[in-house]
């Protein structure tokens, strides 16, 4: 049971850093565009902190997950919530691992971010965050 514990709190805070992460990176984006202007590169490089930090918490999120199932259903075969669940996870590890690669092509050149990257990606992220929090949600409900 401990280690059911252990790993929930992990995934958690990972949860709650990886989604913290992403809104504070689309916010600091958003308001430099509004404003006309390309983020300062001390910016540049916050953005590029926050977006690797937000990587490592969704690789958290599945180091954690993964041994979770196993520890707490037996296996991976709990229907399609769970697979909804995984698809919307896989979705939202591709898109931030894409991202992360994409600023750090861009600013190894010394140029700011692509407002088409900086535009689609984060509409892939919430999308993809609701279908895991709809697999959740049907997954976890017993009724």
């Amino acid at each position: 049971m401990a280690t059911v514990v252990l790993l929930k709190v992990l995934h958690y805070v990972s949860l709650f850093l990886a989604g913290g992460l992403g809104v504070a990176n689309v916010m600091l984006f958003k308001n430099h565009q509004k404003a006309g202007m390309p983020p300062a590169p001390p910016v540049q490089k916050t953005m590029m902190t926050l977006a690797r930090l937000g990587l490592i918490a969704i690789v958290i999120l599945w180091l954690t997950g993964i041994p979770l199932t196993y520890k707490v259903y037996g296996s991976f075969d709990l229907g399609w919530p769970f697979h909804l669940k995984l698809f919307g996870s896989t979705v939202l590890l591709a898109a931030v691992a894409f991202f992360n690669l994409n600023i750090t092509k861009k600013a190894k050149a010394g140029i700011p971010p692509s407002p088409k990257v900086m535009k689609v990606v984060p509409p892939i992220a919430r999308t993809s965050l609701v279908l895991v929090l709809i697999g959740v949600a049907v997954l976890t409900t017993s009724v």
